[in-house]
């Protein structure tokens, strides 16, 4: 059982981490996302245009459609990176657990010198993945930008 006080830092950290990927992902969203959603809504305005009345369905489908393939593939990748970079946090935690369980034996439990080290070892562990894992953020972005960038030519 963690202490108040090893539950109290972890949540810190916890805290820590969402928020700066929050205001990476936000950014991205703003500053890559919106533009190319706007310019796909612009496209489909212009189909609507030139299709007026006398257009058929189907050309208003297709046109339509191949308005919104870069926003999709754009969004796509937002997500693909993001799934990837939960999944590499999560299992840097559970590492940080699954060495705290480790360590853990039957006199541990009752010797409060021997759980605060264990304690610390684990606060130590998660604050370091959180410290690696926020340096990620930028080159997520970086690739992101950059994949996103590529979608158009």
């Amino acid at each position: 059982m963690a202490s108040p006080a090893l539950q109290s830092q972890a949540n810190a950290l916890n805290a820590r981490m969402e928020g700066e990927a929050k205001t990476a992902i936000d950014s991205i969203e703003r500053e890559l996302l919106r533009p190319l959603a706007q310019k796909s809504y612009e496209c489909i305005a212009k189909c609507y245009r030139t299709a007026g009345t006398t257009g058929s369905n189907e050309q208003l489908e297709h046109c339509s459609r191949s308005c919104q393939v870069v926003h999709q593939q754009a969004h796509g990748l937002l997500q693909q990176e993001i799934n990837q970079f939960q999944n590499r946090l999560s299992r840097a935690m559970m590492q940080c657990n699954d060495e705290a369980q480790d360590m853990m034996t039957p006199d541990v439990q009752n010797n409060a010198r021997k759980m605060k080290k264990i304690e610390d070892s684990v606060l130590k562990c998660i604050s370091g993945v959180v410290e690696k894992n926020a340096g990620a953020l930028k080159p997520m972005r970086e690739r992101i930008e950059s994949q996103i960038k590529s979608l158009g030519k």
